[in-house]
């Protein structure tokens, strides 16, 4: 996951898709994992460290000990990130879309079905939005976040 945040974050310095102004990323866990929580607690960090507002309100939607969950982060520029974790029984995959305002980066790992030496994202650390997307999914309402 370090190697694609990097990357992506490369892009962005670089400016050539412009200032960040959406992003949409669906990540596939694969495994036991006891709940997705903390694989989309790390999401909303990846997705806070590429926006370049604060974020300022999560909405979460799902049942973190279930199948699936969705979180919506508004950022204070009015920036936007919905964000998507799926239980399944393959394995992990992670497909991204970061729209700026001059452009727009793709990314799919594995890169469809014919990839080649694509690797699996590898999560780990949970983000600092855990306690407000799991207040969040408790109570199915969104949660403002202090500046």
């Amino acid at each position: 996951m370090e190697l694609l945040k990097t990357s992506v974050q490369s892009v962005i310095e670089k400016e050539r898709i412009g200032s960040p102004v959406f992003l949409r990323c669906v990540l596939h866990v694969a495994g036991d994992a006891s709940d997705l929580l903390s694989p989309v607690s790390e999401m909303a960090a990846l997705a806070n460290g590429w926006m370049p507002a604060s974020p300022a309100r999560v909405y979460a939607q799902g049942d973190a000990g279930a199948t699936q969950v969705t979180v919506m982060l508004h950022y204070a520029g009015g920036q936007m990130a919905l964000l998507s974790v799926n239980r399944v029984e393959v394995e992990t995959a992670i497909d991204i879309m970061l729209v700026g305002n001059k452009g727009v980066i793709y990314h799919e790992t594995p890169v469809g079905r014919h990839y080649l030496n694509a690797t699996s994202p590898q999560l780990g650390a949970t983000g600092e939005l855990t306690a407000a997307i799991a207040q969040s999914l408790e109570s199915g309402q969104p949660i403002t976040l202090e500046a």
